[in-house]
């Protein structure tokens, strides 16, 4: 039986609890091994959490197994709170499965169900293991909830103008807290709310002016109007601390009701009175017709059909390429395409602006990558573009080595000279010097030598890695040839291979650059051009 494999850890701090992946594949491999199944495919998602919604590479199982030609029979999985620790989740997607005749195997909770009895162990083990997480979940919420009661931090990077100190509680206890931060921030913060309160100035003027002053944000970037907002509606400002705004346990983020919110008053010293951070709100509302307290800065969306989205960058300020939509009233609906985000974040001073037709440069791209793809994806071509691009990385190093090699031969037939001539008699005084000299070079040169060798990067390119990337070229060829293409299936494949793409704004060729990585290193890079049609 042909099947593939599921693993994952929840988060990267529970990943030092929980087995690590390298131990959950030995296990299921061992598994196979011992009743003769093939493993085709490995799904690793490494630190993400445990909704199925947000793991990338669960969809991508769930996708594939769905296809009438899926290379597989059944998911292994080392425990079933790995394919999901919510029984709802657990019961739709192993279901969907067994419809397409896909089975969810544990190899540590071994049942298969195709017993009342297996069916009724397997549920009690779904159940206890959903219990336990839910039951740790209450309990950390619990200890969060009455940290931020207490005026306690419970993680994150505080505000513009706070930064964060460890005090003691107890013996051996620490907890977080923000205090004030460099004076030239907190006169940062009370202009920007002075500004907003009196001046005749926006956001984005706003963030203008200070970029022009050449002050830096937080991470020493520059200011954008949505840094400047998330400001003005801040709390933090007046002292008070509010935890519990989102739930994160939705599909995306969904804003909780004021009245669940934790909010704890002077739980850290203010930058700014309550009457000027009440009078921006009024401006704010007035100006913006709403906002307010459950004001939201970013939206975030569960579907795009952009399948560019974070690979397409502007040409001229690096940001990424965003989509849109114009109005739909006109006759035959709107256009999408896809703008400068640095543009709209920040303004005109920051990037000129930029917009290309949705349609267009994805059916060129489209076209670009087919074509390329699909000579890769022929013979041993892969394999030979891969030598070839080890070969051209290493040439330097090469080079570099073959020069100190012959610098060393020449020391070493040197030395061997001069020893010779002072064993026979006929040595200068002075050779004895030069001799020594000459040893201290030559071990110098051995040492620069043995770097040199080491930093030769050796092609060692498994069969599995190119069996994986065929199949991800097939997948990629088959969701552009369909006739209503999975967008975010197609993007989720294409960044495994795409690094970025522009567009040249004067000649308007697209520059598409591959990226072939296995374990970290680059096996193959490749930039290829396209005219825009």
């Amino acid at each position: 039986m042909k099947v593939a494999i599921y693993a994952r850890v929840s988060s990267d701090r529970q990943a030092e609890k929980e087995l690590s992946i390298p131990a959950q594949v030995k296990a299921i491999q061992q598994y196979c091994q011992e009743r003769g199944y093939i493993i085709v495919n490995e799904y690793i998602e490494k630190g993400r959490s445990a909704k199925t919604d947000d793991r990338e590479e669960f969809q991508k199982m769930i996708a594939v197994a769905k296809r009438s030609n899926r290379p597989f029979d059944a998911i292994l999985v080392h425990k079933f709170d790995r394919f999901s620790r919510k029984r709802d989740d657990h019961v739709i997607y192993k279901a969907l499965l067994a419809q397409v005749g896909v089975k969810v195997i544990s190899v540590t909770e071994q049942t298969e169900a195709e017993t009342p009895q297996d069916k009724l162990l397997e549920g009690m083990l779904e159940v206890m293991s959903e219990f336990f997480n839910a039951n740790l979940a209450t309990e950390v919420r619990k200890g969060m909830t009455q940290n931020a009661k207490q005026g306690y931090n419970n993680g994150g990077t505080p505000p513009y103008g706070y930064r964060t100190e460890h005090v003691a509680v107890g013996a051996q206890k620490t907890k977080a807290v923000w205090v004030l931060g460099p004076r030239e921030e907190i006169d940062i913060v009370r202009w920007i709310f002075k500004q907003y309160a009196y001046g005749s100035m926006g956001y984005k003027k706003i963030a203008n002016q200070l970029n022009e002053k050449g002050v830096p944000t937080q991470k020493g970037g520059q200011w954008s109007a949505s840094t400047i907002r998330a400001i003005i509606f801040n709390e933090s400002y007046i002292g008070r601390k509010v935890w519990n705004k989102q739930d994160y346990q939705t599909k995306g983020k969904k804003w909780r009701d004021r009245s669940e919110w934790v909010i704890t008053e002077n739980a850290h010293p203010s930058i700014i009175t309550e009457e000027l951070f009440n009078l921006c709100q009024e401006r704010a509302k007035a100006r913006n017709k709403g906002g307010g307290e459950t004001y939201k800065p970013f939206h975030t969306w569960s579907y795009s059909p952009f399948w560019l989205r974070g690979i397409f960058i502007c040409d001229k300020c690096g940001s990424r390429m965003v989509g849109n939509s114009t109005s739909t009233r006109r006759k035959g609906g709107g256009q999408r395409y896809y703008s400068c985000g640095g543009y709209q974040r920040k303004g005109k001073e920051f990037c000129p602006y930029v917009g290309w037709r949705k349609e267009q440069v994805e059916t060129t791209v489209s076209n670009k990558i087919k074509t390329t793809l699909l000579r890769l994806s022929m013979d041993n071509q892969l394999q030979q573009e891969i030598e070839r691009y080890s070969k051209e990385k290493n040439k330097y190093v090469l080079q570099s080595a073959t020069t100190l090699e012959n610098e060393i031969n020449f020391l070493v037939k040197r030395i061997e000279l001069m020893e010779q001539d002072m064993i026979n008699g006929i040595g200068k005084p002075y050779y004895a010097d030069i001799i020594q000299e000459m040893k201290a070079e030559l071990t110098d040169k051995e040492t620069e030598l043995a770097i040199l060798n080491s930093s030769v990067e050796e092609i060692n390119v498994p069969d599995s890695y190119i069996a994986t990337v065929k199949y991800d070229i097939q997948t990629i060829l088959a969701l552009m040839e369909s006739e209503v293409p999975d967008p975010q299936l197609l993007n989720q494949v294409l960044k495994k291979y795409v690094a970025n793409i522009f567009v040249h704004r004067a000649s308007k060729i697209i520059h598409i650059k591959l990226q072939f990585v296995s374990e970290e290193n680059a096996l193959f890079e490749k930039t290829i051009a396209v005219q825009l049609t």
